[in-house]
């Protein structure tokens, strides 16, 4: 696709993702997960989830595209793209917040935070292995709360590192 074409497209989305209702507004705590410099992946996963219900996850994975300061949605993304940069900046700790760089596009905030806060693969592997081998249940821990916790760590451990699967024909 030429820089002409993309451009063009980007122009005349109207996609339902600019929109903004009422209810919404840059107060608006979206997850009850506050990050606070070292949960980076719960609170990554709770963002996540939440900006995917709301329809503006693209806004932060850049699937929603910045149309040009001319285009005649410019001004809708930019209201909306600051929507989701506010919600950014309220679901961190204050003491934490005061050290992210303020960007204006939340898709720039996000990478930054992520670059900064998330561990690598390898070093979050071994952190969940060790939380693995450790983990035992508590005199006063009910069985579905140990399962609960074993099974987050469990599921985290697939998601850096997936069962292989077959990839020949007769499967």
């Amino acid at each position: 696709m030429t820089n002409s074409a993309e451009t063009q497209l980007i122009e005349n989305q109207t996609p339902q993702n600019y929109s903004i209702i009422h209810v919404e507004n840059t107060g608006t705590n979206i997850t009850n997960v506050v990050f606070n410099g070292t949960n980076y992946d719960e609170w990554a996963r709770s963002f996540q989830l939440a900006l995917l219900a709301k329809g503006k996850d693209g806004y932060i994975d850049g699937s929603i595209k910045k149309p040009a300061e001319t285009a005649t949605n410019f001004p809708t993304w930019r209201s909306t793209n600051a929507l989701v940069t506010g919600w950014i900046f309220n679901s961190i700790e204050p003491s934490t917040r005061r050290t992210i760089s303020t960007r204006p596009e939340a898709k720039q905030v996000w990478n930054d935070i992520k670059n900064r806060f998330c561990q690598s693969n390898d070093a979050r592997v071994y952190r969940l292995q060790a939380d693995l081998l450790a983990c035992r249940q508590g005199p006063t821990e009910s069985l579905m709360a140990y399962y609960g916790r074993i099974t987050t760590i469990w599921d985290e451990m697939l998601a850096f590192d997936p069962l292989p699967s077959c990839s020949c024909n007769p499967c």
